[in-house]
């Protein structure tokens, strides 16, 4: 159950929220937009979305230390280099490790959205998000592995790692998409849960169009990854399967585009802050 009541009135102004691009598209038009300091995520609770987690459950400590776990599953290092050589190594390394490490702040700040904003913490909730945990530290070592074979083409690297034939490449491409393609489908289910309790949680109007803003998000990371999965299994270009992921970017700005619209229309409306049951 939620942690704290409903949201208050929601007035003529929407306040910007904590996603980026439906942040940018939902700020348009509004008068008496604030700096764009003010507009990045975390800098405060959001106006518009009204957060019903207050304090830190044991499920959040939980999930910060597995994604920081994941973390140092990442690091290019243990150990501080001894020569010149060593350095660049591990400078070469880096790159890796910023590319698998934003994906995995990534599955953080969706995990962070959701107990923030709904605070739940009954069973469903948290067998999800066992299983979230789960996946993420099974994601790991393929994403780390594709992200280091990419690099080493790229820099090079007498320690780098080097796919041999197509089939490898298939395979890595299968790994990787699957563990993209079942975390986001866990947080699917999470936000879904959240959305059909939308009446108890006292989901404002804007709130709803928000929640299925990130639903439709979730699943079109999924349908990408699952996409990518299938052009394992058929002759084309091998390296197609890792190429079409730029789609979710595309899909994500379409999506949070046209919910954004959707929202500030119900805003300048001046809708209640609870939908009508």
């Amino acid at each position: 159950m939620p942690n704290s009541p409903g949201p208050p009135a929601l007035g003529k102004k929407l306040a910007p929220c904590p996603h980026f691009l439906l942040a940018w598209y939902m700020a348009g038009n509004l008068p008496d937009n604030p700096s764009w300091p003010a507009k990045l995520p975390g800098r405060r609770p959001e106006a518009n979305f009204h957060w019903r987690g207050k304090e830190v459950s044991r499920i959040e400590n939980l999930a910060d230390a597995v994604f920081g776990f994941a973390l140092t599953l990442l690091i290019v290092s243990t150990e501080v280099p001894r020569n010149f050589a060593g350095l660049m190594e591990v400078l070469r390394g880096f790159p890796t490790f910023v590319c698998s490490a934003l994906i995995l702040v990534t599955f953080w700040n969706a995990h962070y959205r959701f107990f923030r904003r709904f605070g739940l913490e009954d069973s469903f909730t948290r067998m999800i998000n066992y299983a979230i945990l789960l996946m993420v530290l099974f994601a790991v070592y393929p994403l780390k592995f594709l992200f280091s074979a990419w690099m080493s083409g790229i820099f090079g690297g007498e320690h780098g790692v080097s796919i041999s034939t197509l089939d490898e490449l298939r395979w890595v491409f299968r790994l990787y998409g699957t563990g993209l393609a079942y975390i986001w489908l866990l947080f699917a289910l999470l936000y879904w849960h959240a959305y059909k309790q939308r009446d108890a949680l006292q989901l404002s109007a804007v709130e709803r169009i928000m929640t299925r803003a990130d639903l439709c998000g979730f699943a079109i990371s999924v349908g990408v990854s699952s996409l990518s999965i299938g052009l394992t299994f058929l002759p084309v270009n091998p390296f197609l399967p890792g190429m079409i992921y730029f789609l979710i970017g595309i899909g994500l700005s379409a999506n949070y585009s046209w919910h954004g619209r959707q929202a500030r229309l119900v805003a300048a409306a001046g809708e209640p802050a609870r939908a009508e049951e």
